[in-house]
């Protein structure tokens, strides 16, 4: 199997809703440039589906379908080298991303709405754009992801891939693609190169002015969601000189599925809502103004965490006050102790604009069109290179059976000795979800439930 059929298979699912495609189309061609090239991203993911990251030149994409053949496949020569990768990213990596997922968190939270982001699938795209960066563009990237060189970030962004990906159930799936413009953009082959070892990117040259470019990447982002999202491109304006996907599909079943729910009252921003609430023993989170559940999933690797503020604390005042390192002893805390978790069904879309929080965290330059500096990247003919957008959908959904409907399994409560009172933890109010990676306690997901029936 080749690095191209490799990827195609190693996708997900997505969910966008017409809303977001729509609203997000305007707010994207508002900003367009016509004597600059634009890179402009689009993130979209879910908790019970996918992430498609596009990072492109010029206007935002849409929707449409046809399949990208071998011979679409321009990677002049280069294919992925056999790097040196960790077993896992390093400690000074892992609190710098948790640092980062909190606060790309805190930037984003409504306090009266549901929100979800993927600090994973956003800091994985920075990173391959950070590989065609250079000066001070490049350096604000570095700080941004974790204070460390370019080559650093790499190997870790590596490790963290192949710990993403290797799951024992459920579905994991990662898949990367560059696409561009066959006439007036040169891209520079180390910058090809290094997103093919390591991030195991396909790099596709196709004709813009062909409607049939169109089809092909939606295609491709069609297979890489499973059929969720059927186009990502309305079409491809001239000024577009490149898109950059990545899609990131994460599937996973409880090990311990609920055994039903019953109505309960949520107290939600807008009313009391009643709702139906599932119940299970689980292990026990606490630490830093908050106590939670962990709950397992089928695949080991990855764990679901149900967080809620002491004190009457509102969930977005204790979002806010926050640190990754917080988050990080959090997910730490967990022992033997358990507790009796009591938690609404919920399912929601969120669609976030990255781009003034990423600028708020210091990533200025690459969106500066003065200023951006590109130039490892590639050049145009036809102007400089500059960050204009990014963009996040997210769906998650949370039911007795998991982060996506799947085949039951018993349910197995975790025992308590006779005449203790078992500890209870009641998310009758909003709280905050994550999904963990458990190796090294870094969030996949991060939101907010507000309104578990929205």
């Amino acid at each position: 199997m080749n690095n191209q059929e490799k990827y195609r298979e190693e996708c997900g699912r997505i969910h966008a809703c017409p809303a977001w495609k729509s609203e997000t189309a305007a707010k994207m061609a508002k900003e367009s440039r016509r004597h600059s090239k634009v890179l402009r991203w689009s993130l979209t993911g879910a908790l019970a589906a996918a992430l498609v990251f596009a990072l492109i030149f010029s206007p935002l994409f849409r929707p449409a379908t046809i399949t990208a053949k071998a011979q679409d496949n321009l990677m002049e020569g280069i294919q992925p080298q056999k790097q040196e990768i960790p077993a896992a990213p390093d400690s000074d990596f892992i609190s710098a991303q948790s640092d980062f997922a909190v606060r790309l968190f805190q930037k984003t939270v409504s306090a009266d709405k549901n929100t979800l982001v993927s600090p994973a699938s956003a800091s994985l795209a920075l990173g391959m754009a950070a590989n065609g960066a250079k000066g001070g563009t490049l350096s604000q990237f570095e700080a941004l992801l974790g204070g460390r060189d370019l080559a650093a970030l790499n190997r870790n962004f590596a490790s963290e891939q192949s710990m993403l990906k290797s799951s024992s159930a459920g579905k994991v799936l990662l898949a990367n693609s560059i696409w561009y413009r066959n006439k007036n953009l040169f891209l520079q082959k180390p910058f090809l190169q290094s997103n093919a070892d390591w991030f195991g990117a396909d790099a596709f040259r196709l004709n813009f002015a062909s409607p049939a470019s169109v089809e092909k990447i939606n295609a491709w982002v069609s297979k890489s969601t499973d059929g969720h999202i059927k186009k990502i491109l309305d079409k491809i304006s001239s000024g577009d000189q490149m898109f950059l996907l990545n899609a990131l599909y994460l599937e996973q079943d409880w090990k311990y599925p609920y055994n039903g729910n019953v109505s309960g009252t949520f107290h939600a921003p807008g009313g009391n809502r009643t709702v139906p609430m599932m119940h299970s023993t689980e292990t026990y989170l606490s630490g830093g103004g908050a106590e939670g559940i962990l709950k397992p999933f089928k695949d080991s690797r990855y764990a679901f965490a149900a967080i809620l503020p002491r004190g009457g604390t509102s969930a977005a005042d204790y979002v806010q006050n926050l640190t990754g390192e917080k988050f990080l002893s959090l997910m730490r805390s967990a022992g033997k102790e358990t507790a009796v978790g009591t938690m609404p069904k919920f399912k929601f879309n969120c669609s976030l604009n990255l781009k003034k929080p990423l600028q708020s965290l210091g990533l200025t330059d690459a969106f500066d069109e003065n200023r951006a500096d590109f130039s490892a990247m590639g050049r145009s003919s036809e102007g400089s290179l500059f960050l204009s957008g990014v963009q996040q959908e997210t769906f998650i959904q949370a039911d007795e059976l998991g982060l996506k409907a799947g085949a039951a399994t018993e349910l197995a409560c975790g025992a308590t000795a006779a005449k203790v009172k078992p500890r209870t933890v009641s998310f009758d109010r909003p709280f905050v979800v994550a999904v963990v990676e458990t190796q090294t306690n870094l969030p996949v997901f991060l939101g907010m439930v507000a309104e578990p029936a929205a």
